[in-house]
């Protein structure tokens, strides 16, 4: 129950920190550079990335095996990656516009997992 819970907390609170950086940069690019918030898409990415690990990281302990079995699992795992590809560039102080890619990509993939279709899906109808 306590891992169910946990895995609940970290999906939301994942999706809603990449939410908000797929609005801070959006902000940056229709009104420019903010000096305020100009390492905010960042680690928001790396808090993201940290969300999703602890999330994988439950599921192994809970389920027992790596958590590439379902659909579900997989598009998580893909947002991981979508995040370590995203905060790589950032640790290694270069910039590059491939976090205007990765970004949405992490939103999407996440918010299709975490959304009520994939268990809709699941279910048979005979």
């Amino acid at each position: 129950m306590i891992f169910s819970t946990l895995e609940h907390i970290l999906t939301h609170i994942s999706f809603s920190v990449v939410s908000i950086v797929i609005t801070i940069h959006l902000i940056t690019l229709l009104v420019g550079e903010i000096v305020g918030l100009y390492d905010s898409p960042e680690k928001g990415m790396i808090a993201t990335f940290f969300c999703i690990t602890g999330l994988l990281v439950t599921r192994w302990i809970y389920l027992g095996h790596f958590p590439l079995s379902d659909l579900y699992e997989s598009l998580i795992f893909l947002s991981w990656s979508f995040s370590i590809i995203h905060i790589v560039p950032y640790f290694k102080k270069h910039k590059n516009n491939l976090s205007a890619i990765t970004a949405p990509s992490a939103i999407f993939t996440q918010g299709f997992a975490t959304s009520g279709l994939l268990t809709e899906m699941s279910q048979s109808e005979i």
